[in-house]
């Protein structure tokens, strides 16, 4: 009789902590509802699918004064970029940090300074370009003289100059 009193109570017990929601060894499976996968639709940020830059601003185009620079990206990371300014030209062969053209770079650089009699010098060396998400960017570098020119002992009177500082700072455009 105690047995089945013990029976009883148990499964009282049982159903009453299972019906006020508490933690019992009875499991209730219920229906699972599907959740639709949420998707989110976000703009792809500007230069993410353009393949090529104009660059213009001062110091640019190979040191000019004021100048422009072309940039091409020949894989996910690689780039030339080749410029123009006043009264300079130069080249450089670049390496983004993130694969697309709108983000920051290191560039080997050659840059002419000065045409014809005007020439002062010829520089080859590295540069650290940074490029914000649009429209700004700005680089500091140095560049090695690897020959000298015509106006070089004017420019550089009494000074055994073997390096050269680089920087520029322009707008970007990524067509």
């Amino acid at each position: 009789m105690f047995t089945k009193i013990c029976s009883v109570l148990t499964v009282i017990v049982l159903f009453s902590v299972t019906c006020y929601g508490q933690q019992s060894d009875v499991v209730f499976l219920e229906p699972q509802k599907k959740q639709q996968p949420q998707v989110e639709f976000k703009p792809m940020p500007v230069g993410r699918e353009e393949r090529q830059s104009f660059n213009v601003g001062v110091f640019m185009g190979g040191g000019g004064i004021v100048g422009f620079d072309l940039e091409f990206l020949l894989g996910n990371r690689v780039g030339l970029q080749f410029g123009a300014g006043l009264p300079t030209a130069g080249f450089g062969l670049n390496y983004h940090f993130k694969p697309y053209i709108n983000s920051s770079f290191l560039s080997l650089q050659y840059n002419y300074i000065g045409f014809g009699m005007n020439n002062v010098c010829s520089t080859v060396g590295p540069m650290f370009n940074f490029r914000a998400k649009k429209i700004f960017q700005a680089g500091i570098g140095f560049g090695a003289v690897v020959s000298k020119g015509a106006l070089w002992s004017e420019t550089y009177k009494d000074k055994n100059v073997s390096m050269l500082f680089n920087i520029n700072v322009g707008l970007f455009f990524p067509i």
